[in-house]
């Protein structure tokens, strides 16, 4: 990834506030980028009406001057994003619960909310793991000029290929094995650096460093079995 890369998203989001235009946009990219996140962080929650409960929260994250409350100490946008949705959820069950006492609300309808989870952070880290993973794969597949040539390859992402596989991949190419090993090897490369891409973003400081951290923090993420 290019060392250029100075300002990030989130960092643009720290420094404007709700006053600049250019930070409301960024905060507004960055919600999009964690929606299907947000969504399932909802529903483990209990909370049936995911996809609106998290187009009200968005909407409320980026219409008030919620920026106010964002530690830059913190560095992770998902960090901060995580606190303001637990208490969104949290205000909006004490609503509901209001509404049920005034013949509002069903009692059915609430069952579940805030429903207990074993470890909703480490959940939420997984989840935005698997949608960094998925971005980035499907940026790769934008950028691939022949989608039959990334279709055959796409699978060398996920495993490591023997001599049989790569001839065989050859064969369908038409280019020796030699050139399945190259192509895969850059597609893997581009790979990684589109996933880096996507998580400088959403740091406050896009230096390798904190970059290596957040990686190793989504791969715990993804390797545990109890979520």
């Amino acid at each position: 990834m290019s060392q250029s890369v100075i300002l990030t998203r989130w960092s643009m989001v720290l420094a404007a506030g709700n006053a600049d235009a250019g930070g409301r946009e960024a905060l507004t990219w960055l919600c999009r980028q964690y929606w299907e996140t947000l969504c399932a962080h909802i529903r483990r929650r209990g909370w049936r009406e995911d996809q609106e409960l998290a187009q009200d929260f968005l909407t409320s994250l980026i219409e008030r001057n919620s920026l106010v409350q964002a530690d830059p100490a913190r560095g992770r946008f998902r960090s901060w994003l995580l606190t303001c949705l637990d208490h969104f959820l949290a205000n909006h069950a004490a609503a509901a619960k209001a509404a049920k006492r005034g013949g509002g609300r069903s009692a059915e309808s609430l069952d579940g909310v805030m429903a207990a989870t074993s470890d909703p952070s480490a959940a939420f880290d997984r989840d935005w793991a698997l949608e960094v993973l998925r971005q980035a794969e499907e940026r790769l597949a934008v950028g691939m000029a022949d989608p039959r040539r990334y279709a055959v390859l796409r699978p060398f992402l996920e495993c490591d290929g023997d001599a049989g596989a790569y001839r065989a991949c050859g064969a369908t190419l038409g280019c020796s094995e030699l050139a399945i090993k190259v192509a895969v090897h850059r597609l893997r490369q581009r790979f990684r650096e589109l996933l880096r891409t996507s998580i400088a973003e959403t740091l406050a400081e896009s230096d390798p460093a904190a970059i290596d951290g957040e990686l190793e923090c989504l791969t715990r993420a993804l390797a545990r079995k109890d979520l």
